[in-house]
């Protein structure tokens, strides 16, 4: 290939870089692994606790903690809101994530408007630049 075809391949690759990005990020499963995780650990996309605006506890009552078995709600009940997760490239720089049961939108605002989202973005670009330099790759190279 010549220096000239690299950089039309390139360049090409620049300019359909959201369509390169969608596809990487797109139903990304390590990602949504992400947001399942802080949620496991009773945090939300910004790093602050789970809060249950009914009660202005992060913390269960105490019988329904013994009852769960750990104190903190994890959102975790019969498995369905994180099977239904999901995630999907919406504009430049900006991904939506979120579940498909029919109760997200209660939980979204019994606990925060922050229930969907990675708050450690060292740990998405690790997932996501190397899939997009393979993308790269197979476009260019």
């Amino acid at each position: 290939m010549t220096i000239s075809e690299l950089k039309k391949r390139s360049n090409s690759f620049v300019q359909n870089l959201d369509s390169y990005i969608s596809a990487v990020v797109e139903h990304n499963e390590k990602l949504m692994q992400l947001n399942k995780a802080q949620l496991k650990r009773s945090k939300t996309a910004k790093g602050t606790p789970l809060i249950n605006s009914m009660t202005g506890s992060e913390s269960y009552s105490p019988g329904y903690a013994k009852y769960k078995g750990y104190t903190k709600p994890d959102l975790f009940d019969t498995g369905d809101f994180y099977k239904e997760m999901d995630i999907i490239y919406n504009e430049p720089n900006e991904y939506f994530l979120t579940s498909y049961v029919p109760y997200t939108g209660h939980l979204v605002k019994m606990y925060s408007e922050d229930l969907f989202g990675i708050n450690d973005s060292k740990k998405a670009y690790a997932i996501t630049t190397p899939l997009l330099a393979a993308e790269y790759r197979k476009a260019v190279l």
